[in-house]
């Protein structure tokens, strides 16, 4: 045993080689075989502990192996992606750099399918950390392993009847230590190992961040370049091969062993995208049930505008399902361990994918009972022909998209310029037919549907349209056959793009349209219930409604908003599609100047403490930023010139504020919109605080000693607004002056004086000099009625009417007299409000009721009276419950 020990001693140390822990892992299999059970049990354990050491010592050497391997092809990127950058810069796109760049494209996509290192590192990373828990519940230290011996003897003695000797005593001790020996080793290893699995994954992390911006870079210039050889001949005869090779078994049991490996890697991702496909298959079922029943008029039974907007967003969603299916199971295949036939088989799906979307939308548009069929004014009776013509050339195109998309990547790609482009060729002859028998001016089976959503606009470009989807594929097939078949594709691809947004922003902008003007109705107008009988919804008879004039230019103000900014966003979709495809481009967004930003890095130092360092950054700024800062300047603009019809359209209507909080509100509403827009404009164009502070300075210092009046104006404005000593509409005397307050801002306010003359008071008169509120102190009291008069007369004869009736009241005071205000103008009506004021000690009440008697008889002796009547306004310090021919009060606009 003395041998035995010594030779175990020997193979201890710090650490343990792979071959040292296998010659370890053997000898305690020797021991436990010739010893005593309770030696034997625990050389075991120290057997099955070496091996796992050396198992993993093999795994670390490996590990260390791909980690040099991923940093060396990290740093071979880096440099081809500097060298690439610095010849494009100082050469330009020359032919010997396009092969270059098609070279280096061609060794991006091997490397993708060479390795999977962020897969492994993940993987393993997930394997070992088990393993190694597992290690810490194994007991250590001195006096642990003193205490386990005692135990394990203690129960070998019980179970033989006899005492443990301190030879076996020992024995045990040693055997524990070398066990506690390799548990600290594999610790170490494991440490170890795992530190170089995170390396190696923020290696490939890195390396397919820098292969992402050389791919970026590849594709914006190599665009142009000459992919192949013109067709020939030899294309002709290499046909024959290809198609052998496209119909061998080969591929098509490779792809189910890679697939099958890659689902035995990862079946949770599997799962998840099966279940996916299903659950978008249910949607997509549910979604077209729902646009059906909408358009049979079982389901959303309600206003027609209500049932053409949710068409629309159901239209959208049962097209983009199928596609989203594709594209995400094309997702996952790149995802993981990848192959070259499944990178192959995704590029397909995203190609089938993208054509699928594009056949889907006018498919679903041109669905019976559909948004075309039952919703849009425009009806065509070849409906049903378009329909089933569309359905048929996309069971072509989609899957012809797919096949092609193989045939020019099978076999690395040789039968690329031959097989793959008359495939090619086919398919685009396809296409030009398909857009023949489509947009054809006046007889295309779209060209109604085309009416229907672009209206007059778009029909006038129809010889347009049919020119550009006539002429675009037969262009495309010419480029493939000069050998620009990479050209053509990324043509192709962004074609298609440009189309599909194009169709979809025409159905957001439709039910957009739609949606929005029935959010105003509901927001401007009093909601009417509808009604139904045993036939359906009743159709109610339009009634002329009064039309407020506000609200009237408010709504075509935020639909001219609306379409610059709609306008705005389509433009920047198309740039951002076109702009990588289009040489030299960025000479059209030149660097105007440059701004230096401080900017705050946080790192940790060798203590593990985060220490923050600033440094100096130059950003540029570009004349898009310029066009973008007067763009955002222009929309800040806008909007605070609408919120003051948009407060009252949407606010006043519901709530009762006093003039004065009304325009303190609107003030500072539009100051912080337009700070905002002035904010964001500012940052975009370069100018910091930094550059404007000595400036701010200088105008506060000016302000201070050039403007006081206007400062302490404004400032009595402030206090004005917010302690409301005063509102519009009292009558006060200021100093020697006296009159009715007509309107305040924040330097000024105006009063009415009783010889009708105007007065501009400065706001600081308020604080320094007495105010007497008439009004205020319970002296008067303001009634107001609204009456609703033909449109047979001139306003201003209204007006007179309506005054001389109101002074001809016994309670009527005639000074501050009778105001007679224009509200709105109808089609066929126009409303008027009559102000007068009257003793406190008199009933508000009843002299409302009183005046409107008045004026409503003798209106209706004249036959002016509309038959229709507003809702009366409340009357001021009376009972706000107290109304006449009415329910609840109703703002005025303003």
């Amino acid at each position: 045993m003395a041998t035995e020990k010594g030779s175990a001693e020997d193979h201890q140390g710090e650490g343990f080689s792979p071959e040292v822990a296998l010659q370890i892992a053997q000898w305690n299999r020797d021991l436990s075989e010739r010893s005593t059970p309770v030696l034997a049990k625990i050389a075991s354990q120290n057997a099955d502990l070496a091996e796992q050491l050396s198992k993993l010592g093999f795994s670390v050497r490996t590990l260390q192996q791909r980690l040099d391997a991923a940093e060396q092809k990290l740093e071979d990127i880096q440099s081809d992606y500097q060298s690439v950058s610095g010849k494009l810069a100082e050469y330009g796109l020359t032919p010997t750099i396009g092969l270059l760049l098609r070279h280096r494209k061609e060794q991006l996509d091997s490397w993708q399918t060479q390795d999977n290192e962020n897969h492994f590192a993940r993987a393993e990373l997930q394997r070992t950390q088990q393993e190694a828990l597992e290690l810490e519940l194994i007991l250590g230290g001195e006096g642990q392993l003193q205490q386990q011996a005692d135990q394990m003897l203690a129960e070998t003695s019980d179970a033989s009847g006899q005492s443990p000797t301190p030879l076996l005593r020992q024995q045990v001790l040693d055997l524990l230590t070398h066990r506690s020996q390799l548990v600290d080793q594999l610790k170490q290893s494991y440490r170890k190992y795992h530190r170089n699995l995170d390396r190696l994954d923020s290696t490939a992390s890195a390396t397919s961040a820098t292969t992402a911006e050389f791919r970026k870079l590849i594709n914006r210039h190599a665009t142009w370049i000459r992919s192949g050889d013109p067709i020939g001949i030899q294309d002709f005869a290499d046909a024959k091969a290809g198609i052998a090779a496209l119909l061998e078994f080969r591929h098509t049991r490779q792809l189910g062993r890679d697939l099958k490996r890659k689902l035995s890697d990862d079946q949770i991702s599997g799962i998840l995208l099966s279940a996916f496909i299903g659950l978008m298959f249910a949607l997509r079922w549910r979604l077209k049930s729902w646009l059906v029943a909408i358009g049979l008029k079982s389901k959303l039974r309600t206003a027609g505008k209500t049932r053409v907007v949710a068409a629309g967003a159901l239209t959208l969603g049962v097209a983009v399902v199928v596609p989203l299916q594709g594209y995400a199971t094309a997702w996952w295949l790149n995802q993981g361990i990848v192959s070259e036939l499944i990178i192959q088989v995704a590029s397909g799906l995203f190609a089938a994918s993208l054509i699928g979307l594009l056949v889907e939308l006018p498919r679903q548009l041109l669905r019976p009972f559909g948004l075309v069929d039952k919703h849009l004014s425009k009806t065509f009776s070849t409906r049903a022909e378009a329909f089933k013509d569309w359905s048929i050339a996309g069971l072509m195109l989609v899957p012809g998209t797919f096949a092609i998309t193989m045939l020019v990547q099978i076999d690395h790609g040789i039968w690329r310029d031959s097989l793959g482009r008359f495939g090619f060729l086919t398919m685009m002859l396809v296409v030009a037919g398909l857009a023949h028998f489509a947009l054809r001016p006046g007889k295309g089976f779209l060209c109604p549907a085309i009416e229907a959503f672009g209206g007059r606009l778009a029909t006038g470009f129809g010889h347009l349209w049919y020119a550009l989807a006539l002429g675009f594929p037969i262009l495309m097939g010419i480029l493939s056959s000069l050998g620009y078949g990479y050209t053509a594709s990324e043509l192709i691809k962004r074609a298609t793009w440009s189309a599909i947004l194009v169709m979809t922003a025409a159905v957001v902008w439709k039910i957009g349209q739609l949606g929005f003007q029935q959010i105003w109705r509901n927001l401007t107008q009093p909601k009417v219930e509808p009604r139904y009988d045993e036939y359906g919804l009743i159709e109610e008879p339009e009634v002329a409604e009064e039309v407020n004039e506000t609200h009237v230019v408010l709504k075509h103000q935020i639909g001219f908003l609306g379409q610059c900014v709609a306008g705005v966003a389509l433009v920047s979709c198309f740039v951002a599609l076109w702009v990588d495809v289009i040489p030299n481009m960025s000479l059209a967004n030149p660097v105007l100047w440059t701004v230096q930003d401080t900017v705050t890095h946080y790192a940790d130092d060798g203590q593990g403490q985060t220490v923050a360092s600033s440094v100096l950054q130059a950003t540029p700024v570009t004349l898009l930023n310029v066009v973008w800062a007067a763009a955002i300047l222009f929309v800040a603009i806008h909007i605070s010139r609408l919120l003051p019809n948009l407060f009252d359209a949407l606010v006043l209507q519901r709530v009762d504020y006093d003039e004065g909080m009304e325009h303190l509100i609107l003030v500072l509403g539009r100051c912080i919109l337009f700070a905002i827009g002035c904010f964001v404009a500012c940052r975009l164009i370069g100018i910091r605080w930094m550059t404007i502070q000595w400036l701010m300075v200088g105008i506060t210092i000016g302000i201070g000693f050039g403007l006081q009046d206007i400062v302490r104006n404004i400032l009595g404005g402030l206090v004005v607004l917010f302690a409301r000593p005063v509102n519009v509409g009292d009558r006060v005397t200021v100093g020697r002056l006296t009159g009715r307050i007509a309107s305040q801002t924040l330097r000024t306010t105006i009063l009415a004086d009783d010889e009708g003359r105007e007065l501009q008071i400065p706001n600081r008169k308020f604080l320094s000099d007495e105010v007497t509120n008439w009004r205020g102190a319970g002296k008067l009291t303001t009634v107001a009625i609204e009456v609703t008069v033909r449109r047979e007369e001139r306003p201003i004869d209204i007006g007179r009417m309506i005054g001389e009736w109101a002074s001809a009241e016994r309670e009527v005071l005639q000074s501050p007299g009778p105001q007679v205000t224009l509200v709105c103008i109808a089609k066929k009506t126009q409303r008027y409000e009559l102000h007068v004021w009257t003793e406190a000690q008199h009933d508000a009440k009843q002299v409302q009721r009183a005046l409107l008697e008045t004026v409503r008889s003798n209106l209706r002796e004249r036959n002016l009276l509309a038959k229709t009547q507003p809702t009366q306004p409340a009357i001021r310090h009376a009972d706000p419950d107290s109304q006449i021919d009415a329910t609840r009060p109703k703002r005025r606009s303003a």
